[in-house]
């Protein structure tokens, strides 16, 4: 077991005894690993890519705010497993917060939804499985009270990217 990371997922309330943790996906954002326990749960530990997100500590505020607010909402409806539907990360042992850093590198811990599966081919299929999903995601948080921050200046900004677009095909750098 890799002694840096097991250094870095006790800075995390964790039930059990880490018992192994190893590469998790293919992610390409993030760095993320999977961490075996001897309990109930094991879970997933990320290293947060500050090339993309340079403001964690706002990243991290949505990500608790529309997680708490999905969580109150499947509570009040009587839902049941909600951990398999609303991720839950837990609190750094020092400051509670939902990620630790040693000032150089941000981590986040969250429960691991087991039997889960993720597609990596984009197919019709797919796709309209995705779209129900963020829909209903969507409609989740029609009601969110807390004001989000923009943790990727134009991102969403399709005007910006429709023009990136055009200028990737004008240039033909294929």
């Amino acid at each position: 077991m890799d002694a840096k990371l097991e250094k870095i997922v006790s800075h995390f309330i964790l039930p059990g005894t880490v018992t192994d943790i190893r590469p998790l996906g293919n992610g390409l954002i993030n760095d993320t690993f999977r961490v075996v326990t001897d309990g109930p749960d094991d879970f997933v530990l990320q290293r947060i890519n500050q090339g993309i997100f340079r403001d964690v500590d706002l990243l991290q505020h949505n990500i608790d705010c529309v997680t708490r607010h999905i969580r109150h909402k499947l509570e009040l409806a009587g839902e049941t497993d909600i951990d398999r539907k609303v991720l839950h990360f837990l609190p750094d042992r020092e400051t509670g917060k939902s990620y630790w850093t040693d000032g150089k590198e941000w981590w986040r811990v969250s429960v691991f939804i087991r039997d889960a599966l993720t597609y990596e081919a984009v197919t019709p299929e797919y796709a309209g499985y995705a779209g129900e999903a963020f829909g209903q995601f969507e409609a989740m948080l029609a009601d969110l009270p807390d004001q989000l921050g923009e943790t990727i200046p134009d991102f969403h900004n399709m005007e910006l990217r429709a023009r990136q677009v055009r200028e990737a095909v004008a240039a033909d750098a294929a």
